[in-house]
């Protein structure tokens, strides 16, 4: 019974989360569709509102001077342009109105047919306005709507909700003690996933992800503090060779035994990192080129007599790169200790070389 319920209450649910998406896609649709129009009915009242100081300037100016040297009649005319730049009709109209104004003075009807056109322009512009208010209109109802309609179905889920539940627990004691277990459930889930995408999960050390996060801290703090740091690159020497030998499951082995080795020889303030296949990568915060080199020949000493103890025939190249100013890119710091590594690999393999930049 408790599962049908769980069942029922999960289809409602996804069907209450899916109308209320819907709903809300609609709203900001509507929403957005509303202030263009608000903007539009704003624009066409601001330009009515040009064309009544324009037909106002030329009763200001004087009926006996000529349009030629009404200089507020200009400035309002080049405001209409603008104004009125999507509107090729109006455009057309102001075309006529400049040229008027440029015309012979002596014109005994240029003021009339000047007043004329401006009053064609405002009649466009107020029918222009009409329109887009209607539109306006229509798009609140449509939001009303549209806010009605969510409000409505949260309504519904709600009393819904109620009723599946008062119908399908028993008690108000199992639910709140059901609900704080999954929720006890969940948090552990959570956390659990929350290290597993951080961990390796073989070597069960920290993954490439969680590396590049610790190396950004040790990046910004060397920044700040100017204190050196170390980023060394491990690769496994004919590491495949032991694949193909002696298959995957000594292959696994042998970097369970690396990273094991890698963690126990370190100080707990270094960190060491999977970066995938046979490469590893180790952080040694406040560590310069000098101190580096001796940590690192070390670690490579330990390492080699690890895999002699189990007679894997592998060695390690160790490049590392110290760093006194680090650059902003992870790419690059990683990127010149892999350098590093490679240099070394091409010169016979199984040593330790450490670089020193900035």
């Amino acid at each position: 019974m408790i599962h049908n319920f769980h069942v029922r209450l999960a289809a409602g649910f996804l069907a209450m989360v899916l109308a209320l998406l819907a709903v809300a896609a609609l709203s900001y649709t509507t929403a957005q569709n509303l202030v263009t129009a608000g903007v539009w009915v704003a624009h066409t009242d601001e330009v009515i509102t040009e064309l009544e100081a324009t037909r106002n300037s030329m009763s200001m100016f004087g009926i006996e001077q000529p349009l030629t040297e009404n200089g507020d009649f200009h400035d309002h005319l080049f405001r209409l342009q603008r104004l009125t730049s999507d509107n090729s009709r109006q455009q057309a109209r102001l075309l006529q109105l400049k040229l008027m104004s440029l015309g012979n003075p002596g014109e005994s009807d240029q003021r009339s047919r000047a007043l004329s056109i401006i009053l064609e322009m405002k009649s466009e512009e107020q029918s222009l306005l009409v329109g887009r208010t209607s539109q306006v209109n229509k798009i609140s109802r449509a939001t009303l709507d549209a806010i009605a309609a969510f409000s409505v179905i949260a309504v519904l889920a709600c009393v819904c909700g109620y009723w599946g539940t008062f119908s399908n627990l028993r008690s108000r004691e199992r639910a709140e003690k059901a609900l704080s277990e999954s929720e006890t459930r969940l948090k552990s889930l959570l956390a659990r996933e929350h290290e597993l995408a951080r961990i390796d999960p073989l070597t069960t050390v920290p993954n490439r992800r969680a590396f590049y996060e610790a190396l950004d801290k040790e990046r910004v703090r060397s920044l700040r503090y100017h204190r050196p740091f170390t980023i060394a690159y491990v690769d496994i020497d004919n590491f495949k060779k032991v694949n193909d030998t002696l298959g995957h499951a000594v292959g696994d082995d042998l970097l369970l035994q690396v990273a094991a080795s890698l963690s126990s020889n370190l100080r707990l303030s270094d960190y060491v990192g999977r970066l995938g296949g046979d490469e590893f990568a180790i952080l040694l915060p406040e560590t310069d080129a000098t101190a580096a080199k001796v940590v690192l020949r070390k670690l490579r000493l330990r390492l080699l007599e690890e895999m002699k103890a189990h007679s894997w025939q592998v060695t390690f190249s160790i490049g590392a790169a110290t760093f006194l100013d680090p650059p902003d890119s992870l790419d690059l710091i990683i990127r010149m200790a892999d350098e590093t590594m490679y240099a070394i690999k091409a010169h016979g393999k199984d040593n330790v070389s450490v670089s020193l930049v900035g």
